[in-house]
């Protein structure tokens, strides 16, 4: 699974956890809204280190992109 496809993902699982979690509890869909996007700000850095680490060793853009296709 690609990088977008996960943090698409992700941002899915939010979108429908979260609202879903404010019918029962607004506390619990409060936290868990609250740990979600800090799991997808950790994802999108961690994601920006592997991309910066991986352009610098790549030879070239299409080295890259086979990195990553």
């Amino acid at each position: 699974m690609g990088i977008l496809s996960r943090l698409l993902s992700h941002v899915a699982i939010a979108g429908l956890a979260v609202p879903a979690l404010a019918l029962a509890s607004v506390p619990l869909a409060v936290v868990t809204g609250a740990v979600l996007y800090a799991h997808l700000l950790a994802d999108l850095v961690w994601d920006r280190r592997l991309l910066a680490a991986h352009a610098a060793a790549a030879d070239s853009v299409e080295d890259l992109a086979q990195t990553f296709g």
